[in-house]
């Protein structure tokens, strides 16, 4: 493009010449500018119009990893850089000649930075179309993302100070591993992060979604990020807990996945008996209670249990417990079961049952667990039995402050 008829137009106006001179440059700037700004408008259009057209082809992650990272939009902030870099040699010449090498530094710097922050889009597109596949909550590459990020904006940072002192790169990196000591100091839980967050990923420990406990910390919810300095963490009282990413490598956790991938979580509750409700029943005392509770005749049931009358109600009572778990639709017949009785303490013999729900919900969990302790509770009398339960002597028999 031929800017001199800028300046044979302000000739006409029979202005001075040093006065013509800086309005042409003025003018010439502002149709440069001007330029500039319809350069992005088109770029921005393409690829509203004709860009997101061919992408839409494009598999669904790709598509919304493109779109929504920003990548587009980004490239198109290089339509006016390129403009104005051609058109400075153009604009400033004769007497403003010695103006070109600021702006072309300053042109270059702004470059540099647009084409990291494209670059930090594309990073962003990775992570994005990598959110839509099945490994992502396994191996969560959040802080590979960021180490990559962080790794861009140093090196634009190298080059921007490259620019400004008119050298190359290479000569600032040649003392960069006099700064590594200091650079270790100030990046200390970056890289400390990064190494844990590279460990935790290969080695599958945590990944989003996760059920982890961290008493320490006091962590006990699911993991909502995987970051490369810290772990976010909502706790299930709805609070959230940043734990650093090198705590989970230093010191010791549990994570619940295992046990949500197996389809069983554990029951394991006490029932206290009362010991002196403990008694032997003949035979005549426990065929009404085999033949309701079992279904089945006195001798069988004696036999197939090794037993002899007269038996112990506790026996029967814990008999009965492994049988009702054996039965029960909603225990795991594939992983441990049974009803064991405790070492006896001051406040009565612990009846322990001890299976696996198969359904791992924590509501649905807690109301399995509490149907079955419930349930065992109410037949207690049957089976002569007494549960151990406390009273405060110092209260009245009638009161209503009486606390089991």
């Amino acid at each position: 493009m031929d800017l001199e008829f800028v300046t044979q137009w302000l000739n006409k106006t029979g202005l001075e010449e040093s006065i013509i001179e800086y309005l042409a440059v003025a003018i010439n700037a502002a149709i440069i500018i001007a330029t500039s700004y319809i350069a992005y408008t088109i770029a921005r259009f393409i690829i509203d119009k004709a860009i997101h057209r061919l992408i839409k082809k494009a598999p669904e992650r790709w598509y919304s990893a493109l779109v929504n990272s920003g990548f587009f939009k980004r490239c198109a902030n290089l339509a006016p850089v390129l403009v104005i870099n051609a058109f400075i040699p153009v604009i400033f010449t004769n007497s403003f000649e010695s103006w070109q090498s600021p702006l072309k530094t300053a042109v270059a710097l702004y470059l540099t930075w647009v084409i990291t922050s494209i670059l930090t889009a594309l990073t962003n597109v990775i992570s994005i179309a990598y959110d839509y596949s099945n490994k992502a909550k396994e191996v969560p590459i959040t802080g590979v993302i960021q180490v990559v990020k962080l790794v861009l904006v140093l090196m634009a940072i190298i080059i921007t100070v490259a620019i400004f002192m008119d050298k190359s790169p290479m000569y600032l990196l040649s003392g960069f591993g006099a700064m590594t000591a200091i650079l270790m100091v100030v990046f200390k839980d970056t890289l400390l992060g990064f190494v844990a967050g590279v460990q935790l990923a290969s080695n599958r420990m945590v990944a989003i979604d996760d059920w982890i406990q961290v008493p320490d910390s006091n962590v006990d919810g699911v993991v909502k990020e995987v970051g490369l300095i810290t772990v976010k963490v909502e706790n299930w009282d709805k609070t959230y807990v940043y734990l650093p990413t090198s705590i989970l490598i230093h010191r010791s956790f549990k994570n619940w996945q295992g046990m949500i991938n197996s389809g069983g979580r554990r029951m394991m509750r006490s029932i206290m008996l009362d010991l002196d409700s403990a008694k032997q029943l003949d035979e005549e005392a426990l065929k009404p209670i085999i033949e309701r509770f079992f279904d089945q005749d006195l001798k069988t049931w004696l036999k197939e249990n090794e037993l002899t009358a007269p038996v112990s109600n506790l026996s029967v009572f814990r008999i009965y417990a492994h049988h009702y778990l054996a039965n029960h639709p909603n225990v795991r017949q594939d992983m441990t079961f049974m009803a064991r009785l405790l070492q006896p303490t001051p406040a009565g013999l612990p009846l322990e049952v001890y299976a696996f729900s198969s359904n791992t919900e924590w509501t649905k969990y807690e109301a399995i667990q509490s149907t079955i302790i419930e349930h065992l509770y109410t037949v207690l009398p049957d089976f002569e039995l007494k549960y151990y339960q406390y009273f405060n002597k110092e209260l009245p028999v009638n009161s209503s402050e009486t606390r089991d």
